[in-house]
């Protein structure tokens, strides 16, 4: 087991325990920097979504920087088990977690939100699937974070619907933001 650290808002500093499992990645500090940097640093009464959740970070950290909703969703019942640990333990009365694939949760959710982590499994193609089905839980000024492993060639966003602002790559991980139009 180790540990990610929340590296901004309120919660600042506090560590979360990650479990060990295949496929579990968590998106490193610098990178949650670089894309905090670029999001700024305070996301008052924005509603959120991580739609791959793995260990939360992405999730905890928006949360931690004042978002007024965050919904995180995974469909592995330990990683569910951590993650509502860690929303009791840091009193995150905002965080609503979800034991659901992430193509359900995107035909049955019905909401819309600022803001979308989208950082499936490196050793899966679930980006470019995901992509072309997300747009019914956007509008228009949506911001898209995709993370992917440089080995990983995903298609675009529909460029018709939106527009590429940020893009990086760090390492053997690429990351872009994306939003709607």
């Amino acid at each position: 087991m180790g540990h990610v650290r929340i590296t901004g808002g309120i919660h600042r500093s506090r560590k979360i325990a990650v479990d060990d499992q295949p496929g579990l990645r968590p998106t490193s500090d610098r990178l949650r920097e670089v894309l905090f940097n670029w999001l700024g640093h305070d996301l008052t009464g924005w509603q959120v979504l991580d739609l791959y959740a793995g260990s939360g970070i992405l999730g905890f950290e928006a949360a931690s920087r004042g978002a007024a909703t965050v919904t995180l969703v995974d469909n592995n019942r330990q990683v569910i088990g951590r993650l509502t640990d860690h929303v009791a333990l840091l009193n995150l009365d905002a965080v609503d977690i979800h034991q659901t694939t992430a193509g359900n949760f995107v035909r049955n959710s019905g909401k819309t939100y600022n803001l979308i982590f989208l950082d499936p499994p490196f050793d899966s193609d679930e980006m470019s699937q995901i992509s072309v089905i997300i747009d019914p839980l956007t509008q228009a000024g949506t911001l898209l974070y995709r993370e992917f492993g440089t080995t990983q060639n995903p298609e675009a966003m529909d460029e018709t619907h939106w527009n590429l602002i940020k893009s990086k790559q760090l390492g053997q991980v690429k990351t872009e933001l994306w939003q709607r139009k």
